[in-house]
């Protein structure tokens, strides 16, 4: 002789929520327990399958006092079967609206004309020529991120540095001039010194 097969889950939901609605009254676990055993579900399945129930909204639950009541009334099913049903066309008007649009998409896609070789071909080039533009404005940002406020304070710093030094030699050049132009004075004048050592007519220290 074959051994019975047991309820599936599902199975124990309908036959557990059929016996509450027959009955139409309030339980505690316990009571829903003695009740399954009663129909064929085992009471250490007894909790689950509420629990079940109650997130699928066909097993109202609350707490009084100490003790926490079930129940399943048919006004109540019809209830949340009605809400069921409402979301579910919500649901369907939705997914319809969005297949049409996605029909007409198509339909305008299709009478779009296929581009040729020669247009494509455009495309691509024109696609290569803007991925090169933007390779070199990258590396524009790259080059002004490397010149941060510290960078541009450290060529500050060298460029007077580079002043400093350029008015010493200045200095210097000045002071060989005037002693030169001392002792060879009247045979040779500022000009003609400067000419002779490639020193521009303006040269002057830097301001």
């Amino acid at each position: 002789m074959s051994k019975r097969k047991g309820l599936s889950f599902d199975e124990k939901k309908a036959t557990l929520l059929g016996a509450m609605n027959k009955e139409a009254s309030f339980y505690t676990l316990k009571e829903l327990e003695s009740l399954g055993k009663s129909k064929g579900v085992i009471p250490q399945a007894v909790k689950e399958v509420v629990e079940g129930l109650c997130a699928d909204g066909e097993v109202q639950t609350d707490k009084v006092g100490s003790q926490v009541f079930f129940w399943a009334l048919p006004s109540q099913r019809t209830s949340a079967l009605r809400t069921k049903k409402q979301k579910l066309d919500v649901e369907s008007e939705k997914l319809r609206k969005e297949l049409q649009q996605l029909e007409e998409e198509l339909a305008e896609l299709s009478n779009l004309p296929i581009p040729s070789e020669q247009e494509v071909a455009e495309l691509r080039a024109r696609a290569a020529a803007e991925r090169r533009r933007r390779d070199q404005l990258k590396a524009q940002v790259d080059a002004y991120e490397r010149c941060g406020p510290e960078k541009l304070a450290e060529m500050k710093r060298q460029s007077v540095v580079a002043k400093e030094a350029a008015n010493r030699w200045a200095d210097n050049i000045c002071t060989v001039r005037s002693l030169f132009l001392r002792e060879r004075r009247g045979e040779v004048s500022s000009e003609q010194f400067n000419q002779s050592f490639g020193l521009p007519e303006d040269f002057d220290y830097l301001e």
